[in-house]
């Protein structure tokens, strides 16, 4: 995609880092924005800091961790703009300390974030975005004979 003007645009993770980022180059060429994150009043800021660019946008307060709250952000998204065209699955986290000290409860919040926080986001977003023709083609969409 090399026209982002009027596409909507849901990222998490949107409060901070590479998200933040994200938002703002989406924000800069034209797209409608829907940033999530469990941060909320760093969200706030960064839906202000978008808006400004004349960029509109919502924050939603997102546990990705738990799969109602993704599936909620991928209601506000259709109900604000319609449509979603682009997900960037974002938020992730990390043990700031060496592997060997961290303990089990570090990695499942590792996992819950970095790993189901995707896969909650593909299920909540991705058959909806195919159901409106908003997903390209896939191999599986091409070939229902596809195994993988």
């Amino acid at each position: 995609m090399k026209d982002f003007t009027g596409k909507t645009a849901v990222v998490t993770g949107a409060a901070s880092g590479i998200g933040r980022a994200m938002g703002l180059a989406l924000g800069n060429r034209g797209a409608k924005l829907v940033l999530a994150d469990v941060a909320a009043d760093a969200l706030e800021a960064a839906r202000a800091e978008v808006e400004a660019l004349g960029t509109e946008a919502i924050g939603v307060v997102t546990d990705v961790t738990e799969k109602a709250s993704v599936e909620a952000l991928a209601d506000a998204a259709w109900d604000r703009f319609g449509a979603v065209h682009i997900v960037h699955n974002n938020a992730g986290v990390l043990v700031r300390a060496p592997m060997l000290d961290a303990d089990e409860k570090d990695w499942d919040w590792i996992l819950a974030v970095n790993l189901w926080g995707v896969i909650h986001g593909v299920h909540a977003f991705v058959p909806r975005m195919l159901e409106g023709g908003e997903c390209g083609e896939t191999e599986k969409t091409k070939n229902p004979d596809y195994l993988g």
